[in-house]
């Protein structure tokens, strides 16, 4: 059975093309087609990518035994600002990829979530900044700033609906390629 899935990464450029037809992915970025042997995948990793202009992205990325890599998102751009979540096709194709990856190399990582260090640091950084926004409000109260205070209220809400899910979606994580994360999977 072939599966096949089509995104444009970004806002500007042409779509990539991946077809999936037993233990082989054909790459297709329209300048060059690359036929991928899924026995050589050492990982799958997936994660939640924040995206721009409030679009959130659902990554995959397959890494090989030489170093090379590939990915694919379920976000694809039609322009500038304009961009289409594709959930049903990301969702099948990834399904159909893990189980075609999971036969072809039995041995390969499936890996939910960013590397422990990067989600690591991304986590205390942003602990780190809303503390220190909770100070600059709690001096700014201390001195009858309410402009001041309301403003860095402000900007911890929108902070904490930013940073909260970049930390509870990404954390590192192993799991089956029969049954991905769902909350890394657009609903």
């Amino acid at each position: 059975m072939t599966q096949t899935y089509q995104h444009s990464p970004r806002p500007v450029g042409g779509p990539i093309s991946f077809t999936l037809k037993g233990e082989t992915l054909t790459v297709d970025s329209g300048r060059k087609v690359h036929e991928v042997q899924l026995g050589a995948v050492e990982s799958v990793r997936m994660t939640f990518e924040p995206g721009r202009l409030g679009r959130k992205a659902y990554r995959t990325k397959v890494v090989m035994k030489d170093g090379k890599a590939f990915s694919f998102t379920s976000l694809s751009w039609r322009s500038l600002i304009e961009a289409e979540q594709l959930t049903q096709e990301y969702r099948a194709f990834a399904h159909a990829l893990f189980e075609a990856v999971r036969r072809a190399n039995p041995n390969a990582r499936f890996i939910a979530g960013k590397p422990w260090w990067l989600w690591l640091s991304t986590t205390i950084l942003g602990v780190a900044c809303l503390l220190g926004m909770a100070f600059l409000i709690w001096q700014a109260v201390q001195r009858g700033l309410t402009d001041v205070a309301l403003l860095g209220g402000l900007f911890v809400a929108i902070g904490a609906w930013q940073i909260e899910p970049m930390v509870r979606l990404n954390k590192p994580r192993a799991f089956r390629p029969e049954s991905p994360p769902p909350n890394l999977l657009p609903a």
